[in-house]
C-alpha cells in the first residue's frame, strides 16, 4: 500500500513538472509565432496605439505628452514614463515587445514566492504549478506578447503581497524599521493603481487592514500621509486631462445593469476550479450551501435581479466586444432570442451559485467582490480581460480563502485554464 502511494506521488510530481515546463514552452512559442488570444493583440490591434502613445512621450516632454491630443489610452502613462527613461531598445518595436516580454517572466516568479508565503508548508512544486497557469492566461499572454500595460501591475501586485506578509502588528516601540515597511507597502501598492486603475482595490485593501489592525496609531497616520502622498501625481493628472481618465471614449456614459449578470460569469468561471482546493469534497459543499437556510436569503435578491433583466432588458443585439465568454457563447449556440435570454439568464444564476459557494464568508471576500460588481456597472465595453487572471490571483492572495493546493487539484486547475486558452485561440482565429 504504502509502495503504491509513493509511485502515485512520483507519477503526479512527474506530471506537475511536465506541466511546467509546457506552460513556459507554450509562452516562448506563442511570443515567437505571435500569438493573439484575446483579440486585442496583433501588429493592427492595441499594440499600435501603445507604441504611438510611447513615441508621444519619447518626442515631448513630460506635461506636454500627458496632455497630448493624440494619446489613445485610459490608463495612466506610467509604463511610457518608465520605458522612456530607463528602457534604450523601446523605441524599436520588436525590442519594445521583447522588454514586455521579459518583464512579463518575471511575474510567476513573483507569484511563487506569494504562494509560498501564503502555503508555507505546501511542496514547492506544486507552488510552482500553480504560479505558472498565470502563463495559461490569454489576457496576460496577450500583454506580453504585444507589449500592453497590464502586466506591470500584476509585478506590483506580488511584491505587495509579499511585502505585507513582512508586516507584524506592533504593540511595542516603533522603529525606523516599521515606518520603512508601511513605506515600502503603500509605494508598491499605489504603484498598482498607477499601471492600472482597477487594482485601486491593492492599495485599499492594504489601506483597511493597516488602519484596522493593532499597531501603534503614529504608524496608522503615516499610512496615511503616505497614500496621500503618492496620491498627488494623479490629481496632478487629473488636473491636466479634466477628469479621471485621459480617453473620452471610455468614460462611463450611465449604468449598465447587465453588466452585474455579465461580471458573475466571468468571476465565477475563475473560481469554479477553485472549489477543488477546498477541504471539503465537492458534493458535500454544494450539499451544506442549501440545506443551510441563509443561503436563499442571499439567492432571492439575484432571482429578483434576473426576473426584473427579463421584463426589462434584450439579449438580442451581438456586441462586437465585451461582456465575456457567455455573451460570445450565446451567439454561437443560439439564433432564437428568448433561447438566449434563458440561456444568459440561467448562466447567471448558476454563476452567482457558484460564487456563493466558492467564498468563505471574509470581509475581504465581499470587499473585493462587491469592488468588481460595481466597477462592472460603470465600464462599457466591459471585458473579461478586467478579470483575468486578477480572481484567481487574489484568490491565491489577499483573499485568503481557506484552500488547500495538492498534486490533483493543481493538475486540475491547470487543465481547465489550458482548454480556456486553447478555446480562445481557436475563437480569434476563426
Amino acid at each position: 500500500m504504502k509502495i503504491n502511494y509513493i509511485n502515485r506521488f512520483n507519477f503526479y510530481q512527474a506530471i506537475s513538472i511536465l506541466l511546467i515546463f509546457l506552460a513556459f514552452l507554450s509562452f516562448f512559442l506563442g511570443f515567437y509565432f505571435d500569438e493573439n488570444s484575446a483579440g486585442a493583440g496583433g501588429p493592427l490591434g492595441d499594440f499600435t496605439h501603445i507604441h504611438n502613445n510611447f513615441n508621444i512621450f519619447l518626442n515631448n516632454d513630460l506635461k506636454t505628452a500627458i496632455a497630448h491630443p493624440d494619446y489613445m489610452d485610459n490608463r495612466p502613462p506610467t509604463s511610457y514614463i518608465l520605458h522612456n527613461l530607463l528602457n534604450p531598445f523601446a523605441e524599436d518595436k520588436l525590442n519594445y515587445r521583447r522588454s514586455v516580454f521579459l518583464i512579463s517572466l518575471t511575474i510567476p516568479i513573483l507569484f511563487y514566492f506569494s504562494l509560498k508565503k501564503n502555503f508555507k508548508d505546501t511542496e514547492n512544486v506544486i507552488l510552482i504549478l500553480i504560479s505558472s497557469t498565470i502563463l495559461l492566461s490569454p489576457y496576460f499572454r496577450t500583454t506580453a506578447f504585444w507589449g500592453l500595460q497590464e502586466n506591470y501591475a500584476f509585478f506590483f501586485l506580488f511584491l505587495t503581497f509579499i511585502s505585507m506578509s513582512f508586516l507584524k502588528e506592533n504593540n511595542n516601540e516603533l522603529s525606523i524599521k516599521d515606518y520603512a515597511q508601511i513605506f515600502i507597502i503603500t509605494f508598491l501598492s499605489s504603484a498598482c493603481f498607477y499601471f492600472d486603475q482597477k487594482l485601486i482595490i491593492i492599495p485599499s485593501i492594504c489601506f483597511f487592514k493597516i488602519i484596522l489592525s493593532n499597531n501603534k496609531i503614529k504608524l496608522k497616520f503615516f499610512t496615511i500621509i503616505c497614500y496621500f502622498i503618492f496620491s498627488l501625481p494623479y490629481i496632478y493628472f487629473m488636473k491636466v486631462w479634466g477628469s479621471l481618465i485621459p480617453v473620452p471614449e471610455a468614460r462611463p456614459d450611465g449604468l449598465y445593469i447587465d453588466h452585474l449578470g455579465y461580471a458573475s460569469t466571468i468571476i465565477a468561471f475563475y473560481l469554479l476550479p477553485l472549489l477543488f482546493f477546498k477541504e471539503i469534497k465537492l458534493n458535500l459543499l454544494i450539499k451544506n450551501f442549501f440545506l443551510n437556510k441563509k443561503s436563499y436569503l442571499l439567492i432571492l435578491p439575484f432571482i429578483l435581479y434576473l426576473f426584473f433583466l427579463l421584463t426589462s432588458f434584450e439579449f438580442s443585439e451581438k456586441l462586437s466586444q465585451g461582456n465575456g465568454y457567455i455573451h460570445k457563447i450565446s451567439f454561437l449556440i443560439f439564433d432564437d432570442p428568448l433561447y438566449r435570454s434563458i440561456f444568459v439568464c440561467l448562466s447567471f444564476f448558476i454563476s452567482w451559485i457558484i460564487i456563493l459557494i466558492s467564498l468563505d464568508k471574509k470581509v475581504t471576500e465581499y470587499f473585493v467582490l462587491i469592488y468588481f460588481f460595481i466597477l462592472s456597472i460603470i465600464m462599457w465595453p466591459m471585458y473579461q480581460e478586467y478579470f483575468d487572471p486578477v480572481i484567481i490571483v487574489l484568490a491565491f492572495t489577499f483573499f485568503n480563502l481557506k484552500i488547500y493546493p495538492k498534486y490533483l487539484n493543481s493538475i486540475i486547475l491547470y487543465i481547465y485554464l489550458s482548454i480556456f486558452l486553447i478555446s480562445a485561440n481557436i475563437y480569434y482565429l476563426l
